[in-house]
């Protein structure tokens, strides 16, 4: 009996029983290290009936119209009872005459779908990746760039972690000067941040890699050009920006009982969206640490009385100015702009009339610090002036940069790029074969050694190789004799290309060279600190005097390595500028780094020296190990094999195939077009 339904959005549909489903299975090809494959069908087509017009959403009905066409199908492909794909989806790929074509999908392929989005859209509420905003995934991690949270995240093994790190600001000759956190940025654990990519999903992990102390320890460390607020915060900040205007003239004249210095209001509100406005002291306060940009536009006339403008002064200035909080006076509040009118100025004219004039400033806002706009008397007492209606005050935030004492979001340590190139970048570094159970909803990453480490549990196919004939094939994909593991570069990094590595092929029928895969970070060199070496990421110019970080740079990752200071017996100051703030530690802190010769692990692909005289080994020789033998001498087999339903319920890619008729233990790098009853063409590369 071949009993095949097909049920796509939960509704069984009706099949064509002269377009058979085939399936093809597989969880890395061997031939292609640079991209993770999954579980596919082929084309087939089904019949467009009442039932499954209904079901499919009427696609044939051009004036129809519905987005069920363009969205992925629930599927489920069930099997003489057994549920070959529980959880898989289907495409609709066009309509031809009276038939559907549809494609089905499962596996690694479900998943990579799940993880096509940007890291960024991670923590944007209006974006799908973040499922509109139910799944902010990234927001427990926001935090406080604060003298706490810096100091007490050196001993943290998981998530974000503001370890010390030269980013050119660190004192090359005194390594007891105070670390200024201000001049820091943070990292974020590699680990944590997959299991947030898979979480996002709807996925968990499990396998070998999870397991890796070398994994658990890596870092992604900050070094993109500007530390940015994530999508949400800077939405929210916008939120608090004003723009408010006069309505009437602002007449003041200057004597001797109005005195010289006054607020300008404004009673006009155009725009207020988070009434911040202080209406009562005319002002812009905050409860939070704010950037923002203040400006002013106004027209004004000023007379004075004063007979002779070449004897006395008479000035008149418009300002805005800091307020530590509501209570200060004008006074004593800090000038951070103005414009001064001198009367004096005016030549043959009786009046000075400015129209069209601006200033602006930008300021960081300390909690209960505000702005406001006031006039200033100098000089002459017998001045008059008249601040024109319609003059605009706009406070705006500069919501991109964070600055420090506000929040982090984590999603933003990271470089921009998408879930699944930070993935791809964590599995092929580390030779990671990828095998997703749509069923459970677990994704497994192990590698090609746990295959060969499975070997005992090897199963024996003899019985079900059809003797059809056997096709063998001398190598794999479009592998070259030289093949190339790179990292990205950066100009600051130098020697370029220390830390790449190579796999050789001893087979002179290849290309000569071609490139394995390319890392999304770039390798980090070193600096002495205390009796080791910290990582140096230069973000300042030190040919200059400059503090900003204006150097561009590439993504960086590094190993988190924790020092304890008072095995040496030194004691370490973090500042951030105010001596009340300034917190000691003799303890432990992280100083991480991507190779040093004196370090336990060694990011490189490459081999690199120790001080042990030992080479500390890279990716290459402690990942890939199986991976070069299996490319050495290759030998991919092609076999006819059948298969039952209940072999395909149970398969498991991770576990090798034996076949007698070659003596021979394979990985299975592809079982394609499989169908009940038929024997299937199976790719297998024999191990070892």
């Amino acid at each position: 009996m071949n009993h095949i339904q097909l049920f796509i959005n939960n509704h069984r549909v009706d099949l064509d029983e002269d377009s058979p489903i085939a399936l093809t299975f597989q969880v890395n090809n061997l031939a292609e290290m640079q991209n993770q494959q999954g579980n596919t069908s082929n084309q087939f087509k089904l019949p467009l009936t009442q039932r499954n017009r209904i079901i499919l959403g009427f696609p044939d009905d051009i004036a129809f119209g519905n987005d069920m066409p363009y969205q992925q199908y629930e599927a489920k492909l069930v099997q003489d009872g057994l549920e070959i794909i529980p959880y898989g989806i289907a495409e609709l790929n066009n309509i031809e005459h009276d038939k559907a074509c549809i494609t089905l999908l499962s596996g690694n392929v479900d998943f990579f779908d799940a993880v096509d989005g940007k890291l960024y859209e991670m923590g944007d509420s209006t974006s799908q990746w973040s499922n509109y905003g139910k799944k902010l995934v990234w927001k427990a991690f926001d935090h406080n760039w604060n003298m706490a949270n810096v100091v007490n995240s050196q001993t943290k093994t998981d998530g974000w972690i503001w370890p010390v790190v030269d980013y050119g600001m660190i004192s090359q000759s005194d390594f007891l000067a105070p670390i200024d956190i201000r001049c820091q940025r943070p990292g974020f654990f590699i680990k944590t941040a997959i299991d947030l990519v898979l979480q996002s999903a709807g996925y968990k992990g499990c396998g070998s890699l999870l397991d890796d102390p070398l994994y658990r320890k890596l870092i992604c460390q900050f070094a993109n050009d500007s530390f940015d607020h994530g999508t949400d915060a800077q939405h929210d900040l916008l939120y608090n920006s004003i723009s408010v205007q006069t309505s009437q003239d602002f007449i003041r004249s200057h004597n001797t009982t109005s005195g010289n210095i006054g607020t300008i209001p404004f009673n006009l509100i155009s725009s207020d969206p988070g009434r911040i406005y202080d209406q009562i002291h005319q002002g812009f306060f905050v409860k939070d640490i704010t950037s923002i940009n203040a400006s002013l536009e106004f027209a004004l006339a000023f007379t004075s009385t004063n007979p002779s403008h070449t004897t006395y002064s008479s000035k008149i200035a418009v300002q805005i100015r800091l307020y530590d909080d509501v209570q200060m006076s004008d006074a004593a509040a800090q000038i951070l702009t103005e414009l001064i009118v001198d009367y004096a100025d005016r030549g043959n004219e009786q009046m000075i009339t400015l129209l069209k004039q601006a200033i602006s400033v930008d300021q960081v806002l300390q909690p209960g610090q505000g702005i406001k706009v006031t006039y200033e008397f100098r000089g002459f007492t017998g001045s008059n002036f008249t601040l024109q209606s319609g003059a605009m005050f706009k406070v705006s935030n500069k919501v991109q940069q964070v600055q420090y004492g506000q929040m982090v979001q984590c999603e933003r340590i990271f470089p921009d790029i998408s879930q699944k190139d930070l993935l791809k970048d964590i599995l092929q570094r580390f030779g990671i074969i990828c095998q997703t159970d749509n069923t459970t909803r677990t994704v497994s990453f192990n590698s090609l050694k746990d295959i060969v480490n499975n070997l005992p549990l090897a199963k024996d196919w003899t019985g079900k190789c059809i003797n059809q004939g056997k096709q063998i094939s001398f190598r794999l994909g479009n592998y070259a004799q030289i093949n190339y593991m790179k990292y990205r570069e950066d100009e600051n990094v130098l020697p370029a290309g220390f830390a790449n590595g190579q796999i050789n092929i001893a087979d002179t029928t290849l290309p000569a060279v071609s490139d394995l895969f390319q890392s999304q970070f770039a390798p980090t060199t070193n600096r002495s600190f205390f009796e080791t070496n910290i990582a140096q990421i230069l973000k300042v110019d030190l040919k200059s005097n400059a503090t900003d970080f204006t150097v561009s740079t590439q993504p960086r990752i590094l190993v988190d390595q924790k020092f304890n200071l008072a095995n040496i017996g030194k004691t370490l100051k973090f500042t951030d500028g105010n001596r009340a703030n300034d917190r000691e530690v003799n303890g432990l802190i992280s100083i991480p780094y991507f190779y040093k010769p004196e370090g336990n692990y060694n990011l490189c692909f490459c081999d690199m020296p120790s001080n042990t005289g030992k080479p500390i080994p890279g990716f290459k020789s402690k990942y890939f190990t199986e991976f070069q033998k299996v490319l050495q001498q290759t030998k991919k087999v092609i076999r006819y094999i059948m298969l039952s339903p209940r072999d395909i319920l149970e398969l498991d890619l991770l576990i090798p195939i034996y076949l007698q008729q070659d003596n021979a233990y394979f990985y299975i790098n592809k079982i394609e077009n499989w169908c009940k009853g038929k024997p299937c063409k199976v790719e297998l590369v024999k191990l070892g």
